[in-house]
């Protein structure tokens, strides 16, 4: 039954065989063919088509020829003057039926044959009147009639008319191509001027519709046959005052495809005659196939049983590719057997790196395994260290059973790792007294060449495997070097394994960027201080040092720069330090330095000023050059704290205190520092709610115009009355909430705030023009400040004129582009625009020419030194004057004497403001005060 099996096996795989032959032949073949017959088909009727073009183009330019040449032999008969009937073989009988002339009163004169009457229209007289021949078409009949007219040489107005013969101007049949009809149709009548064939509307209707091109193509079925046809239009509105004749030329397709027919007919046998020799080829073929394989096939089933001794036998069979197939087959049996036997112990040493860290022992089975699978002399291995390029772990083996390792260090100069680098693949390296260190136990072991496999993980070379030779023609066959390759990458594997750990410490506990140790590590060794400390009664400080103005390197060179600038500033620190002392990095432009063994905090004074002079010199890096300077705050073990966590914490808020002092110095931690910086966090969680409690309210402080009396407008201020401490200054609150970001809020509720009192003041009929509203330079750089403006005046139903915008100096130098064109849209929507507190910054006559300012305040500074000298009255003429010319408003601020305000009115000054006035007042107040200005200037 098996024998049977294996022949229905062997009989399959002969008709898969054959079939796959057969198909193999005959499907190319076939597809060939029917592309070829396709590509021929399409080919032929394209150039049908052309030939058929130009047969109707030249048959249309034969008619209009012919036609010209009537007029002509028309023109010389009448002016030969002959009156007898045309002779049979007169030319003019030939291509005329008749000749006549018609005079200017329509009464006709046949000069040759019968007449029929035609009628001229005005048109067809006018341009026989200008010289220039008709066709006149008379659809009376089949053919129609074709009638020339042209103008009589004998008389003025006369009109000779000439009917042309149908087989002169359509032509015979001996005339025609072979297999070709013709059909003449008018083109704008539609009209069959000569069609011998018929052919039917439908099939006409495309070449006579409307065309892209001169030409238009058809086909159509006649008695059974495909017809293509060619549609030439000949013009003939120029040269005869006719319309356009369309000249149809059709072929049958037969005759356009007898090339195409004839190779067809050809393809049967050929392809008939090419299954034949493929089924001859592949019956002779399937037994010299079939049977080497089955006995292949048995071969196979043989390895699955671990057979791997027995060979493959084919005798006469294995003369061809199936014996080198066979003696493959042998070879790969033979390396299979050798190859497991390898696996088997490659998959101890797997067991053994996955069950223990300790690398010698990896490296002692490793060495046991070698000396089992490869006949050496000697045997050993090296592990060079990872944090010491120096040195290195080697271990030595003798050959035999039984025999110990013997580990020891040997030094690792550079030059033994290239060495290693420079023979991934392995080399032989003859011992002469020369070689590297760790080969020297092999020469004392008597070898005298030595075989040496790196030891590689991830391209970066950790060690080697060596096998010493005591006779010169030792030699290693290739599966033996793959055997040791092998063991050297599960060694790599080992070895990389305790690296990896290695690694991970780096990476958990040290900085990537500075190489410094990192917060975690900091924290780790700070503890570890304190509690020496503790232990031996030390003392020791902590400095904390942050870089000033670091997001501007950032900013300007980009963040690679700033890297370099960080890993230099991470060197002067350390090089400003003991060894003793440690040296972090925190995160970002942040270090922190650990002093220990101090006697008291004033010792890590001029370390911390070394260090901030060591940051202050200029920084160049890859062709840039930047300054910066350092902040340095210092807390001192154990008076400003007594664990981690506080002392960390109290030198940072003295760094804070040097950054808020004006950077680039050093601060000691105070206890005050401490209770500032928990206020100042205190105040800016409450104002975070004030809004929400109502603890926020508008002041108004009114702003008097001199030449009137009156109040026009005001300022709004913000006041905040704390429920525990009362009124808190603008001058506490207001920078807080610009560090915080809560300016954006607290901005946008004071103009809403404001908005809203206006539209009640101008309900009351309060003679109040405008109010102000500061914007601070954080709201400008938010977008959709323009929107929340208009958004807010149109609520309250105001005129844009109702709401100003205060602005300082310093927006505008900070962000001037962008922040003018904001202020020429704000200024577009009818809001006047104040620029606060002028002549206190860089004042420059560059914002009041290029910025859309309405109104000039100038700083109470100025204001308050006018009874003092003649310096501040002078600055302020200076400001009126200028102000004035540039048509700007004038305001002063903070007017507090009347000796002031008499000054201002001489000098011209608009608008006046300050506590000789008013101060900020509530709403309601500000409303009385308003009234009551407004009756006292009053006329009586």
């Amino acid at each position: 039954m098996i024998a049977r099996m294996r022949r229905r096996q062997r009989g399959h795989i002969a008709r898969r065989l054959f079939l796959l032959f057969v198909l193999s032949a005959f499907v190319p073949l076939a597809l060939i063919a029917a592309l070829s017959l396709g590509e021929v088909r399409s080919l032929l009727l394209q150039q049908g088509e052309q030939r058929l073009a130009a047969t109707a183009k030249a048959y249309g330019m034969m008619l209009y020829e012919r036609l010209l040449v009537a007029g002509d032999l028309a023109h010389s008969a009448v002016a030969a003057g002959r009156d007898t009937p045309l002779s049979g073989e007169a030319l003019a009988r030939r291509t005329f039926r008749w000749i006549a002339t018609v005079d200017a009163a329509g009464a006709m004169r046949s000069i040759a044959g019968e007449p029929i009457r035609v009628p001229l229209a005005d048109d067809v007289r006018e341009r026989v009147a200008a010289r220039k021949s008709a066709v006149l078409v008379v659809p009376d009949g089949t053919p129609v009639h074709v009638v020339l007219a042209m103008a009589s040489p004998a008389s003025r107005g006369e009109v000779i008319l000439a009917e042309l013969e149908p087989d002169y101007l359509w032509g015979t049949a001996e005339e025609v191509p072979a297999s070709t009809d013709f059909c003449v149709v008018e083109d704008a009548s539609g009209v069959r001027l000569n069609c011998p064939t018929p052919v039917d509307d439908r099939s006409l209707a495309p070449l006579l519709g409307p065309r892209s091109s001169s030409l238009a193509t058809a086909s159509w079925k006649r008695e059974g046959d495909a017809w293509r046809a060619v549609a030439w239009p000949q013009f003939m509105r120029a040269a005869f005052a006719t319309p356009d004749w369309i000249v149809v030329a059709s072929q049958p397709e037969r005759y356009q495809l007898a090339r195409a027919i004839a190779f067809g007919r050809l393809y049967i046998p050929v392809v008939a005659l090419a299954l034949l020799l493929v089924t001859w080829l592949t019956a002779r073929q399937a037994s010299s196939i079939v049977k080497p394989l089955a006995r292949l096939s048995e071969r196979v089933r043989g390895m699955a049983q671990n057979d791997f001794k027995s060979r493959v036998e084919l005798g006469a069979l294995g003369e061809d590719e199936f014996g080198d197939l066979a003696s493959a087959f042998d070879n790969m049996s033979h390396t299979l057997g050798r190859q497991f036997a390898s696996l088997s112990a490659l998959s101890e040493i797997d067991r053994l790196i996955l069950s223990t860290v300790d690398t010698q022992q990896v490296v002692r089975t490793v060495l046991d395994r070698l000396a089992v699978a490869v006949q050496a002399d000697a045997l050993g291995a090296v592990l060079l260290d990872q944090d010491n390029p120096s040195q290195a772990r080697a271990y030595y083996r003798r050959a035999g059973p039984g025999e110990g390792v013997v580990a020891e260090r040997q030094p690792a100069v550079m030059r033994d790792r290239l060495l290693l680098e420079d023979v991934p693949g392995g080399q032989w390296i003859a011992l002469e007294g020369m070689e590297p260190a760790w080969l020297e136990r092999l020469t004392a072991e008597g070898a005298t060449r030595a075989y040496v496999q790196p030891v590689t993980w991830r391209g970066a070379v950790c060690g080697a495997l060596m096998l010493g030779y005591r006779g010169t023609e030792a030699a290693l066959e290739e599966d033996e070097r793959r055997h040791v390759r092998e063991l050297a990458d599960r060694l790599a594997v080992a070895v990389s394994s305790a690296w990896r750990d290695e690694q991970l410490y780096v990476q958990a506990h040290f900085d990537g960027l500075t190489a410094l140790p990192n917060r975690l590590l900091f924290k780790d060794r700070l503890g570890q201080e304190i509690a020496r400390s503790q232990r031996e009664g030390l003392r020791f400080a902590v400095l904390v040092v942050d870089l000033d103005h670091f997001k501007t390197v950032n900013d300007s060179f980009g963040h690679t720069t700033g890297d370099a600038v960080l890993r230099e500033a991470a060197r002067r620190i350390a090089q400003c330090v003991r060894t003793s002392d440690s040296v972090s990095r925190m995160g970002g432009d942040e270090f922190t330095v650990l002093l220990t063994n101090v006697q008291n905090a004033r010792e890590a004074w001029p370390l911390a000023e070394a260090i901030v002079a060591s940051l202050s010199r200029e920084f160049q890096v890859g062709g840039q050059r930047c300054f910066l300077s350092a902040s340095v705050g210092i807390a001192s073990y154990p008076e400003d704290g007594a664990s981690a966590e506080e002392l960390v914490k109290s030198a940072d808020t003295a760094m804070n205190r040097a950054k808020m002092a004006g950077r680039a110095q050093v601060v000691y931690f105070e206890e005050r520092m401490n209770a500032d910086a928990v206020a100042r966090l205190t105040l800016d969680r409450d104002l975070r709610v004030a809004i929400e409690r109502r603890e926020l309210e508008l002041y108004y402080q009114p702003k008097l115009h001199l030449a009137t009396g009156r109040v026009r407008g005001a300022e709004a201020l913000t006041r905040w009355r704390h429920p525990v401490h009362g009124f808190i200054s603008p001058e506490r609150f207001i920078p807080l909430a610009e560090e915080s970001g809560f300016i954006d809020q607290l901005g946008h509720w004071g103009l809403a705030t404001a908005c809203a009192q206006m539209r009640t003041w101008r309900a009351r009929g309060l003679g109040v023009e405008s109010v102000a509203v500061n914007v601070s330079p954080r709201q400008f750089r938010r977008r959709g400040l323009l929107e929340f403006i208009h958004e807010c005046v149109r609520e309250a139903g105001l005129p844009p004129e109702c709401i100003g915008i205060e602005i300082t100096e310093g927006l505008l130098m900070e962000r001037g582009e962008a922040v003018e064109r904001l202020l020429d849209e704000i200024a577009d929507m009818g809001h006047g625009i104040a620029l606060d507190d002028f002549g206190a910054g860089f004042s420059s006559m560059a914002y009041l020419t290029r910025f859309p300012v309405r109104e000039i305040k100038i700083d109470r500074v100025f204001i308050d030194g006018l009874e003092r000298g003649p310096d501040s009255v002078a600055i302020v003429a200076a400001m009126v004057a200028m102000s004035h010319a540039l048509g700007k408003t004038v305001v002063a601020e903070g007017v507090e004497t009347a000796g002031q305000l008499a000054l201002l009115e001489k000098l011209g000054c608009d608008e006046v403001q300050g506590f000789l006035i008013s101060p900020p007042v509530p709403a309601e107040e500000f409303e009385r005060f308003v009234a009551a200005r407004a009756s006292a200037a009053a006329p009586a």
